[in-house]
């Protein structure tokens, strides 16, 4: 995993975009980095582009510093501060339960806050493993892998372990 941006190429663009503000577009840059994302080369200071990890390298995360982010925004509307309320839940399939502990295991080291949230048995009951985490800016995350023949969204169950 590359730490230097990319360029993107020609017919590569993801099909989902994710914009989230950051207070700070450095630190955030580093985090989303240190957890797997690739980061992608962007036109200005206050954005950052990364892919997801794969298997979810179709979608793309862009972090904006609040001047930046203000500019698609509705206008006479505020920019959730994701340390004082949830705006959504963002989350990543994985294939097993290892790479769900993998990814704490790097959200860890890079700073980000284990569980803000925890679902029964780690949600077992409902056909999958999922922990949760929180980015530098309070963002929601969660990683999931679907187990025990558990339920996807339009598609096989991954069988993970």
């Amino acid at each position: 995993m590359s730490s230097e941006p990319q360029t993107q190429t020609s017919g590569e663009h993801p099909g989902f975009y994710l914009n989230l503000a950051t207070a700070d577009p450095v630190a955030a840059a580093a985090f989303f980095t240190a957890v797997g994302f690739t980061p992608f080369a962007w036109n200005d200071d206050q954005t950052k582009s990364f892919r997801l990890p794969s298997p979810n390298e179709q979608i793309c995360l862009m972090i904006h510093g609040p001047g930046r982010m203000k500019e698609f925004m509705r206008p006479d509307t505020a920019i959730v501060d994701a340390k004082k309320a949830t705006e959504a839940l963002f989350s990543i399939a994985v294939k097993t339960r290892e790479e769900v502990d993998e990814w704490l295991a790097r959200v860890t080291k890079a700073g980000g806050t284990l569980d803000p949230y925890k679902i029964k048995g780690y949600g077992e009951d409902m056909g999958m493993y999922t922990r949760s985490f929180a980015d530098l800016d309070g963002h929601i995350w969660e990683v999931l892998a679907m187990i025990n023949g558990g339920p996807s969204c339009g598609g096989a169950s991954s069988g993970g372990a």
